[in-house]
């Protein structure tokens, strides 16, 4: 199954039974219901309706006065977060208002988000500019559900995908430092602690890297605790293995084809994934349960500005190889 016809595909959440996105070159929040055949991808904000230039991130507040949780979208060019009130049929209510503005805690573009289910959010920014700047470690901005900030303690270069595994603890993937790393569980305290790496939750302290330059970008972790990273400049997805050591290299389990001819032609990288939320044991009648949704476009970002090479493959996990 796939989409195609976008831009930059980013930001992958299923939700309600449908796959959300931000397609952050063409400023619009995607809502894709594969559950109904033939139903067509629908914009549910873009920035002729009040949305972002370039939207990120993507979460939701909790349900409240018996109407879905606001969508929460990060604005990325004005370092911000947008809450957007949605109907039951996940339809804008009225235009988006400013959440939470993040100017006085980042100083560069924000990027991606995790919403926990009591409506905190996580938001990661680039830290400083990748055509310039040497990369630097930056903090999380913590959002309240009220729309309080603060930061963490812990710092990350280039924090981008971020997801909250089975013990509490948050998965960073860091950009710019091939790795994915670990911010330990919440805790009381305004700050939370300092970083310590991934390590398959086996109490090993050792990182989880990547080859130099593979850009670990937007990750997903399945039911059963195995962790899935789209790993942007390398166009490939990865696996990381709940059950393996600490010295095991991640498996490459996908790699598109680049486009073969055309305006977009050239490599894909791969941007982001989303593995759909089901029980850790598999139910063996319901094999469409065991599914991860890839975003790639053009590695030529600013081929992708111009030509819509962005897609969005839906695959079987038990394929994956």
């Amino acid at each position: 199954m796939m989409l195609d016809g976008l831009g930059f595909p980013e930001a992958l959440r299923w939700h309600d039974g449908a796959l959300w996105f931000s397609d952050m070159f063409r400023s619009r929040v995607v809502r894709w219901r594969l559950d109904a055949p033939g139903s067509p991808a629908e914009t549910v904000i873009d920035s002729a309706s009040g949305g972002p230039v370039m939207p990120g991130g993507l979460g939701w507040l909790p349900a409240a006065d018996g109407r879905p949780g606001d969508l929460l979208v990060v604005d990325c060019l004005e370092r911000r977060v947008l809450r957007v009130p949605l109907d039951a049929e996940a339809r804008p209510i009225c235009a988006p208002t400013v959440h939470a503005d993040l100017r006085g805690v980042m100083s560069h573009s924000a990027n991606d988000m995790h919403v926990d289910v009591d409506g905190t959010a996580w938001v990661g920014g680039y830290g400083f500019d990748p055509e310039a700047d040497e990369p630097v470690a930056s903090p999380l901005v913590r959002v309240h559900p009220d729309g309080g900030i603060d930061t963490t303690e812990a710092t990350f270069v280039f924090p981008n995908g971020c997801e909250r595994n089975a013990t509490g603890a948050l998965l960073v993937a860091e950009t710019f430092a091939d790795r994915v790393s670990r911010l330990p569980p919440r805790r009381p305290e305004l700050s939370d602690g300092d970083v310590s790496p991934l390590s398959h939750d086996n109490g090993d302290t050792s990182l989880v890297r990547f080859a130099a330059g593979s850009g670990p970008d937007g990750l997903s972790i399945a039911p059963d605790g195995t962790v899935y990273v789209a790993l942007a400049f390398a166009g490939a997805l990865a696996r990381v293995d709940r059950a393996a050591g600490p010295d095991a290299e991640p498996a490459i389990v996908y790699r598109p084809e680049p486009i073969a001819s055309g305006p977009g032609a050239g490599p894909l990288g791969v941007y982001d994934c989303a593995v759909l939320p089901g029980p850790a044991v598999p139910d063996p009648a319901r094999p469409e349960s065991r599914r991860i949704a890839v975003a790639m476009a053009s590695l030529d970002e600013p081929l992708a500005e111009r030509v819509d090479t962005g897609r969005i493959v839906v695959l079987d996990l038990e394929t994956l190889s």
